[in-house]
């Protein structure tokens, strides 16, 4: 390691890169670090990254590394609060940046008044009901609070869509909140190799953990009805294996449908890539969601997507999806059964779907959020 990355001393902005190797935020910290170096140099800012050494990709030498401790504190405890708190001695940063939404309560100690906090709101889905979220009341009371107190403390709130920027905004009228969509991994747009996917012959993929607000159930209901009209099988991939601890429902039916219904986890990326790649539709049944990248991705990888019509992901997705209503079962399997059987639909969804992707690529700045911290920071200093 370099002695810039060692040397205990101030910083303009430390990034919080604890879990990097997560699949959703996991995935926001990966593409936002080589952006977030990009600006920082270019504006002339140091900048030091908080977590474990062992698992952050290359950096450049001039970013410091500020080891978490305790090391793998989970999110949202008050273990992550201690590694805040740590950080924030050690560093002694002018600027914070965190990655979701809890609050450091270190920085209300009188020695780190003056630090700048700046946080990512992915999406509001904790304050919804047990029945979509699948969150406790205390749950649910702890993310009420910390978005609160975000909206108050924070320099500036930053979320993927304009749909979590609005939710933002009902829980209170004064944060101060900057959209900044997420642009798709340049490397879904290159060439899959087929024979690393992990399934063969003729399938449908899903992409994702089985949280209720994913609303897996409806999808793999609808899927069974037709069960008996299409060849396909249907893949669960990211989080299937969770579903075991999830729903009597749904796993009575991954049971009960074992040549059709696939639960492969969690994969590497070439293997992701080529499953997404080789699928002949990717389906996002989401009742709530930040963003939605995996449609995206789909996209990118000229995999035609059906999605459920709610305004977030028709404000991710555009006129590259088919949409269908998330609460109706027989509408969801109506429409698959209708792109599996029609080759010509298909083709020409994925073409859309490709098109309005490129075309979300070129309008997005990817280093908005990086920008908007770096030109505050040297407006301070003047």
């Amino acid at each position: 390691m370099s002695k810039s990355r060692t040397v205990n001393r101030p910083v303009d902005l430390l990034f919080d890169a604890r879990h990097v190797r997560q699949s959703g935020i996991g995935t926001y910290i990966r593409t936002q670090l080589p952006h977030l170096e990009h600006s920082a140099a270019a504006h002339g800012i140091s900048l030091a990254v908080l977590g474990d050494p062992g698992s952050l990709p290359g950096l450049r030498p001039s970013t410091r590394v500020v080891p978490a401790s305790p090391a793998s504190a989970p999110m949202y405890s008050p273990a992550e609060q201690s590694v805040w708190r740590s950080a924030l001695a050690e560093a002694r940063p002018r600027a914070l940046w965190l990655p979701h939404y809890p609050y450091p309560l270190a920085r209300l100690l009188p020695a780190n008044r003056r630090t700048l906090v700046y946080v990512t709101v992915h999406d509001t889905t904790q304050l919804l009901p047990w029945s979509v979220s699948g969150q406790s009341w205390a749950r649910r009371t702890y993310a009420r609070v910390m978005l609160n107190v975000d909206a108050v403390s924070c320099r500036m709130i930053f979320t993927p869509s304009q749909a979590t920027a609005d939710n933002v905004k009902a829980i209170s009228r004064r944060p101060r909140v900057l959209v900044t969509p997420i642009p798709v991994d340049e490397t879904w747009f290159s060439p899959v190799d087929a024979e690393l996917s992990p399934v063969s012959g003729r399938y449908v993929v899903y992409v994702g953990n089985s949280k209720r607000y994913k609303n897996l159930l409806l999808l793999m209901e609808a899927f069974s009805d037709l069960a008996d009209k299409i060849p396909h099988t249907l893949v669960i991939a990211g989080g299937g294996a969770s579903l075991r601890t999830m729903d009597d429902r749904v796993r009575d039916i991954a049971e009960s449908n074992p040549d059709r219904i696939r639960l492969i986890g969690q994969l590497d990326f070439a293997a992701l890539r080529a499953l997404v790649g080789q699928a002949e539709l990717l389906i996002m049944p989401s009742l709530h969601e930040g963003a939605g990248l995996p449609p995206l991705e789909a996209m990118a990888s000229r995999t035609a997507v059906l999605s459920s019509n709610i305004p977030v992901l028709r404000e991710t997705c555009g006129d590259g999806a088919d949409y269908f209503d998330p609460n109706d079962r027989g509408g969801l399997a109506g429409m698959m059964q209708s792109y599996c059987e029609d080759d010509a639909a298909r083709t020409d969804l994925a073409a859309r779907g490709y098109a309005h992707v490129m075309q979300r690529q070129q309008e997005i700045c990817a280093t908005a959020a990086a920008d908007a911290i770096c030109n505050e920071l040297l407006t301070s200093q003047q």
